[in-house]
Order: C-alpha cells, then sequence, then structure tokens
C-alpha cells in the first residue's frame, strides 16, 4: 500500500477541530486582556501571532492544517460574538458572522 496515508485513530481529527476550535473562540477573552491595559489592535495581533505560533510548534501537516482552518473558524465566530453584543453599528455583522461561516474564495 504504497503512498497510503498514515492511518489515525477514529475520531482523533474530530477532536483535534474541537478543541481548536475552542482555542480560537478564546478571543472572547480579548476584552479581559484590553481592561488589564494591552489596547485592541495590539492585543489582537498579539492574541493571533500567538495562537498560529502554538499551533505550528504543537502540530505537523496534516493535523496543522485542520488545527489552523479550525481555530480560524473558532476565531470568527468569537469575534461574531464580541461584535453582536457590542454597542456599535457593527451589531449586524456580528450576528450574519455567528450564522454564516466565511465562504471560500
Amino acid at each position: 500500500m504504497a503512498g497510503c496515508a498514515a492511518r489515525v485513530p477514529p475520531g482523533s481529527e474530530a477532536r483535534l477541530s474541537l478543541a481548536t476550535f475552542l482555542l480560537g473562540a478564546s478571543v472572547l477573552a480579548l476584552p479581559l486582556l484590553t481592561r488589564a491595559g494591552l489596547q485592541g489592535r495590539t492585543g489582537l495581533a498579539l492574541y493571533v501571532a500567538g495562537l498560529n505560533a502554538l499551533l505550528l510548534l504543537l502540530y505537523r501537516p496534516p493535523r496543522y492544517q485542520i488545527a489552523i482552518r479550525a481555530c480560524f473558524l473558532g476565531f470568527v465566530f468569537g469575534c461574531g460574538v464580541l461584535l453582536s453584543f457590542s454597542q456599535s453599528s457593527w451589531n449586524h455583522f456580528g450576528w450574519s458572522r455567528l450564522v454564516l461561516p466565511p465562504q471560500p474564495v
């Protein structure tokens, strides 16, 4: 069976996806960091860079590709929650991010 992919335990990709989705959704804690002194854009940039570095250290392809996609979806979901409950004009955009996932190009 040359050329076959290595066998992975059943359900391990699902557990990986769920764990990294929740890791990405932890962006919900970002307002707590901004109260601690980090500015919004700086905190967000550090958060995204830290997540990417962590996932890159923990996983190798193809598991890294699964992890980064699930983490990005969780990040978008978390940002949608933050926007939908904010007191800004972006409220409706936040709700659309909760309902509709990002579409591939």
